[in-house]
């Protein structure tokens, strides 16, 4: 386990936790919050993707 890791919850729906679960799944990966954690470091490492990433509005529930 690398680096210093701190304790943070969050309330996730079911369709997001399923992904989270799958990617898990699929690339092998110790844990959910490691799986997080990618895709944190990810978003971390690609400034250019933020405003993608945190202004379009997505609702896949609303509807």
């Amino acid at each position: 386990m690398a680096g210093d890791k701190q304790t943070f919850e969050i309330d996730l729906n079911p369709d997001q936790m399923a992904f989270v679960t799958a990617m898990k799944d699929k690339y092998n990966l110790p844990d959910e919050g490691k799986a997080l954690r990618v895709i944190m470091d990810y978003l971390i490492s690609n400034a250019d993707v933020h405003e993608t990433v945190f202004t379009q509005v997505r609702c896949l529930r609303c509807g």
